[in-house]
């Protein structure tokens, strides 16, 4: 058998020990799903590992869960809902394909804001779960309800998102409704989460940020 298939099998059969015989049920069948994507080859290793260490948290908060679901053309890496809310969660590994070796920043950037744009409409909550070694790049415009955000700084966004989406584009309104709530870091070496609100991740990684990429948007 594939390594990586044993290390799934050993990794279910270790942490649902702990869980309610419902529980149990419910991450077993996420994670006979996401084998079977993996095996068309439509997941990769680490972001397999990370969703499913994302809903086995999920899932022992007694939340419901769904993995890969599609909505409205797009396919959705988790859904969770609870107190009659639909939280979508976008999870980043921090992957920046060859073809982008020479602009991985910018990459990193377009790909972020672009999953906030295209997804955030259709959830109550809208959230990007990355690990602890990934700095998301995602400016503070987010922060701002739409209509406190700079018209030029959203269109100084949308002309970096169109150098990597063009079929279709970024439009300017789903820039400027975009929204994101939360941000999950996955520490996938100990199976834990943590959530933090997104201003209270800009203000963590300000510092940073400002000193590593000083003038960027």
């Amino acid at each position: 058998m594939n390594k990586f298939l044993l290390e799934l099998e050993d990794f279910y059969q270790r942490e649902s020990q702990a869980l309610d015989e419902k529980q149990k049920k419910i991450f077993k069948d996420l994670v006979e799903r996401i084998i079977d994507l993996y095996l068309r080859q439509l997941l990769k290793s680490n972001h397999t590992m990370m969703e499913l260490v994302l809903a086995l948290n999920l899932i022992k908060e007694n939340k419901e869960v769904e993995v890969e679901k599609e909505i409205n053309n797009l396919i959705a890496d988790l859904i969770t809902s609870y107190e009659n809310k639909k939280e979508i969660i976008e999870i980043e590994t921090g992957f920046v394909p060859p073809e982008y070796s020479a602009d991985p920043i910018t990459y990193r950037y377009a790909r972020e804001i672009s999953k906030i744009a295209r997804y955030s409409r259709y959830a109550d909550v809208f959230s990007l779960g990355c690990p602890p070694f990934h700095l998301l790049q995602i400016p503070d415009i987010f922060i701002l309800p739409p209509e406190k955000r700079d018209e030029s700084k959203i269109r100084a966004i949308k002309t970096i998102l169109d150098k990597y989406y063009k079929a279709p584009p970024i439009t300017i309104e789903e820039l400027k409704t975009a929204k994101i709530d939360y941000i999950y870091i996955i520490y996938v070496d100990k199976v834990t989460i943590k959530r933090l609100e997104f201003k209270e991740y800009l203000n963590l990684i300000k510092n940073l940020k400002e000193n590593i990429l000083t003038g960027y948007i």
